[in-house]
């Protein structure tokens, strides 16, 4: 071998006519994990380490060797080799290059591909999913929309949806897709028997239960490792679907990949949950709308940590919810009146923990209205998750005794054992159905007109015709009221009052706003 190729920054190895190696120089034996001694003098079939497809090999044991690039990879010494076979007159020269690094970085960019292009499709199947179960109308209509979407694609093998029992929290399968029946009959006897599914402990804990090696997970029921081993299923996320603080039901989605469930997608997952979730809960707060009939409810709560029993405690007389309003972020603004000294009242709700702000709005001579923005759990919260208006409530020092509305099918002794469950004694003090009278626009207008005085009236149109809603207005009050011929002072004073009789007819309230959520 001359000098240049001795040298030379790849490995090159010359084969005789006959097959034997002539010569290689260094780089080449380190290539081949040698040196170039042991090469020498030996068949070039045998002397090289064969690769996983043997490509090259079938190159130099050819009769006449062909001029070709093989690019393979090696498992002897563990790395991607690409090698350019050339004849160079009664000898064949070998090229040889190492390109573990480029092939190691090609696999990750291809990788990354394949991972990408995965999400984009989670991501297309979910957003088909949520706008289909947003307009379900019942909640059986999510869970069959949940269960056979994801499960009828090529992203998971098996889909299910449990719903829980609110009587016992105990689950059953009311959805599958997906062709693994053993599977679902294991997870129908864990069920059944209490066990510790991955469903189950979501569940509980209300927050996601990612299971990345079934066949190993020693925590899982044997029955159903066995049933996923056989059906291949390697990973397991499970996925809690709930409102605020009530928990419906899970969805168990199973996949043959091991650690099968990235950071990305389970957030994706996670977000669809939640909308099912609030999906079922709108639906029970529709048909308690819509209801013919209702099922009204006065509950009694003893628990003296709850903010508003103990805050009514310093004064003289009970203390009145006016009403309630539940915000996004799982805060409850409460407008509460009372007779008695506002001060202490105020300084005991502002110290208690589940107290996120308290505002005095009216300190009037007879009563006064307060606002507190509850961060906590309260009994309120927990009945509207379960679908209920709550039409009242009074504190007295001791309990908390609130009336709320269910939809007639609803199950009321779960309803009360959920707010028991959260606080110290709950008791139901009365249970009635009664039914529901829709009013129609007609006398819902002929109401709203005789609750309104004359002046009421004409202030209210002039300002509506002239624009004075709009945003921007198109009139102001001066203009209003350069209009009527009467005072600036005088057409807010009709505007304001004309607008509370609106708000009272819309909301049904008659001298004080009920709970509203």
């Amino acid at each position: 071998m001359d000098e240049q190729l001795t040298h030379a920054p790849m490995g090159v190895i010359q084969v005789a006519v006959d097959g034997e190696i002539t010569s290689a120089n260094p780089v080449a034996a380190d290539l081949l994990d040698t040196d170039p001694e042991a090469l020498s003098g030996r068949e070039a079939t045998e002397a090289l380490p064969r690769s996983a497809a043997g490509t090259l090999h079938e190159a130099l044991a050819a009769d006449s060797p062909v001029e070709q690039s093989v690019e393979e990879y090696y498992p002897t010494v563990d790395s991607w080799l690409a090698t350019d076979v050339t004849v160079v007159e009664d000898s064949t020269v070998l090229y040889i290059r190492d390109v573990t690094a480029r092939r190691s970085d090609r696999q990750t960019i291809d990788r990354l591909r394949r991972r990408l292009s995965r999400l984009e499709s989670i991501d297309a199947l979910v957003t088909t999913v949520l706008r289909q179960i947003i307009d379900a109308s019942a909640r059986e209509e999510v869970w069959e929309t949940v269960c056979r979407r994801l499960g009828t694609t090529d992203l998971y093998e098996f889909v299910w949806i449990g719903e829980r029992d609110l009587t016992d929290d105990r689950l059953r399968v009311v959805a599958a897709a997906g062709d693994a029946p053993d599977v679902l009959d294991a997870i129908e006897t864990e069920l059944s028997a209490s066990t510790a599914l991955p469903e189950q402990r979501a569940v509980e804990t209300n927050s996601t239960c990612l299971v990345e090696t079934i066949p190993e997970d020693e925590d899982l029921p044997r029955a159903l490792r066995v049933a996923a081993f056989s059906r291949g299923l390697q990973s397991a996320l499970a996925v809690p679907l709930t409102s605020e603080d009530t928990v419906y039901g899970v969805v168990g989605v199973y996949a043959t990949r091991k650690e099968g469930f990235s950071t990305q997608e389970r957030a994706t997952l996670n977000t669809l949950g939640a909308v099912a979730g609030f999906a079922v809960n709108a639906i029970k707060q529709s048909d308690l709308l819509f209801a013919d009939t209702v099922t009204e409810v006065r509950l009694e709560v003893r628990d003296g940590d709850l903010p508003l029993v103990e805050a009514s405690a310093t004064v003289d007389g009970p203390v009145s919810l006016a009403g309630a309003v539940a915000r996004d972020d799982d805060v409850v603004v409460c407008y509460l009146r009372t007779a008695g000294g506002t001060d202490q009242l105020m300084g005991v709700v502002q110290d208690h923990s589940a107290v996120d702000d308290v505002r005095l709005v009216e300190a009037g001579d007879e009563t006064s209205l307060l606002e507190v923005s509850l961060a906590g759990p309260t009994p309120i919260t927990t009945l509207v998750g379960w679908g209920a208006t709550v039409t009242g409530a009074t504190y007295d020092g001791e309990t908390a005794e609130l009336v709320a509305e269910l939809p007639p099918e609803s199950d009321v002794r779960a309803a009360v054992e959920a707010v028991d469950e959260r606080f110290e004694d709950t008791t139901l003090r009365a249970r009635s159905e009664r039914p529901r009278e829709p009013e129609t626009m007609e006398t819902f207008q002929r109401r709203l007109e005789e609750s309104l005085t004359e002046k009421q009236r004409r202030v209210l149109r002039v300002a509506h015709l002239s624009d004075y809603f709009e945003s921007p207005r198109g009139s102001t009050s001066e203009e209003v009221a350069e209009a009527l011929d009467i005072s600036g002072p005088t057409v807010l004073y009709h505007l304001r009052n004309a607008q509370r009789e609106l708000l009272d007819a819309f909301f049904d309230t008659e001298n004080t706003s009920k709970p509203d959520r």
